[in-house]
């Protein structure tokens, strides 16, 4: 019974602190350039306009003319309530813009521990955790969360439907789970399935361009963007060090061609996942990472946000948090790409032109080490899903 309190102690002391962190990074701490595409798309449709058209919001670090969101309809829908509760002061509407994902973050920590997964404290005090999502600002977590909840739900279709429908209508990184929830379900109950969550993602998505006159044309046009983009994670940014980049056109100079990997391992895991039909829930969380690991890692282009998924489904079905090798080299990687730095832009507004003019003399080094520690962190991903696989199927049997 002692042992017991002491570790209820413990866990309310993690939980208390780790919140407390949290909560004292929302307003200081943003991905700049992410932080004034939110902002401009929460101010778009709070004047009756479109997230996804953009719009002009002068800065000393980036463009003046920030691009539309990328995000589906409920995140900018939600944006433009904490423009509103900010009065549009950029500090305030930082902070409260936070907020879901600081509560996700916290919900993830409950979930897993009454999951009895070691280590749920990973999602308040993990640095590449809080990296990428609290001081970063992108809803992953919220949509993880979600994706999660429709995972451990499945034994009741419908709801799992409804959930993961929400999921990706955050954002839609879940859906390379599909094959293995349908492969799960079999026909009958996949149907149910399908039908739900094709329905409530139909709903939330065309909702707000037929209520409020939003241009579809726009989100539509961006979809390209899913297909030609290259870089950030993936170790095609070694394009940035012969083409360069920008944020207006990116660095790709193959156009679609280098999605082809991508639709590859989509197509090869879908038919996997069909053909070895999992039978259990624990078979059914590996392939549910499977193809969340190609339809996010896959990609030509991957976003360090992204991962919060992929991550917290190798912690569901290993019953552990990832190995420290894995998320100090993603917090290597980050530092490289500018985008921990790039987090200080509420209080260091001017931080890229800054440190730009610092390094500059460094770039092709720079650019070089980080498309090392990207292949790093691909070989320690795959190296880490084995290692995982042997031991989940050590204790299947």
């Amino acid at each position: 019974m002692k042992r017991l309190a002491t570790a209820w102690t413990f866990e309310r002391k993690v939980l208390i602190i780790g919140a407390a962190i949290q909560i004292a990074c929302l307003p200081f701490f943003s991905h700049g350039y992410d932080l004034l595409v939110s902002y401009v798309a929460a101010r778009n449709v709070a004047q009756g306009a479109s997230p996804y058209a953009g719009g002009e919001l002068p800065n000393p670090s980036y463009p003046s003319k920030a691009q539309g969101i990328g995000e589906t309809p409920i995140w900018p829908l939600y944006l433009s309530l904490a423009y509103i509760a900010a009065g549009g002061d950029l500090t305030l509407f930082n902070a409260i813009s936070k907020l879901p994902i600081f509560f996700a973050n916290v919900a993830l920590y409950f979930l897993f521990r009454r999951l009895g997964v070691q280590g749920s404290e990973f999602y308040l005090v993990n640095p590449a955790v809080l990296l990428i999502t609290v001081l970063w600002g992108k809803p992953d977590a919220v949509a993880t969360l979600l994706a999660v909840s429709s995972l451990i739900s499945i034994d009741r279709p419908t709801i799992s439907g409804i959930l993961l429908g929400v999921s990706v209508n955050v954002k839609p990184i879940a859906l390379g789970m599909i094959p293995a929830m349908l492969a799960y379900l079999g026909i009958e109950r996949g149907a149910r399935f399908m039908v739900t969550f094709s329905s409530v993602s139909a709903l939330i998505f065309t909702m707000p361009f037929v209520l409020l006159g939003w241009d579809l044309s726009v989100p539509s046009s961006g979809l390209r963007n899913w297909f030609r983009e290259a870089g950030g994670l993936n170790p095609l940014n070694v394009f940035e060090l012969f083409y360069g980049w920008s944020y207006e056109r990116g660095y790709n100079p193959f156009g679609e061609l280098v999605s082809a990997p991508w639709i590859a391992a989509l197509i090869v895991v879908a038919g996997y996942v069909a053909l070895k039909r999992p039978r259990s829930r624990q078979e059914m969380v590996w392939a549910a990472l499977l193809g969340s690991s190609a339809f996010v890692l896959a990609r030509s282009r991957v976003s360090e946000q992204n991962l919060i998924l992929p991550i917290s489904l190798m912690h569901l079905y290993s019953r552990r948090p990832i190995k420290t090798r894995l998320w100090a080299t993603l917090l290597a990687y980050s530092a490289l790409n500018y985008s921990v730095p790039q987090l200080l832009y509420p209080i260091w507004p001017s931080v890229t032109i800054d440190l730009y003019n610092l390094t500059k003399d460094f770039e092709g080094t720079r650019i070089s080490v980080r498309f090392v520690s990207s292949v790093i962190f691909y070989l320690l991903y795959i190296f880490g899903l084995k290692e995982i696989r042997n031991g989940g199927t050590r204790r299947e049997g």
